[in-house]
């Protein structure tokens, strides 16, 4: 369950508790763990998505959250962001061997290192539709490196 009362020990340098309302402590502990949809936030909140969603957005406008593709926020830290940078360093860097993925397969592992996804924002970065990012995750979701967090939201799987 994730605490709306106080901010987890990970988020307390982070953001000024005093200025969050219960519910905003409660996406901020959710979003320190790492990257959140709406509907993932509204599902562990048991608050409607589009309430999920204004939350969200209100935290953006603080800086104290920042989206990093439509429908997939992190928390800012005040570092400058790092998602954007050359698709060709995510086609080598992933600590897997080549012969074992594709090279945009490997995009995705290197994507999902630096955070949970969606399936559009994957899609976006890489260079490639959005079916073949889902078809992608489900096969790496089966038993791979991949799990399927929420729907539509992905990580890479900690227990491989």
């Amino acid at each position: 369950m994730v605490s709306v009362i106080r901010l987890d020990s990970d988020a307390a340098g982070l953001v000024d508790e005093e200025n969050l309302t219960p519910a905003e402590t409660g996406v901020v502990n959710l979003l320190v763990k790492d990257r959140c949809t709406p509907a993932y936030v509204a599902d562990q909140l048991a608050i409607e998505p589009g309430t999920a969603g204004a939350l969200l957005s209100d935290l953006c406008e603080r800086d104290v959250a920042r989206k990093v593709y439509r429908g997939l926020y992190e928390l800012a830290d005040g570092t400058p962001d790092p998602h954007r940078r050359p698709t060709e360093r995510l086609l080598v860097d992933v600590p897997y061997d080549e012969t074992q993925f594709s090279p945009t397969e490997r995009g995705i592992l290197n994507l999902l290192g630096e955070g949970r996804a969606i399936p559009a924002y994957l899609a976006q970065e890489l260079d490639v539709t959005q079916g073949w990012a889902k078809a992608r995750l489900r096969d790496l979701s089966q038993p791979g490196p991949v799990r399927r967090v929420h729907r539509g939201l992905y990580e890479l799987d900690a227990r491989r």
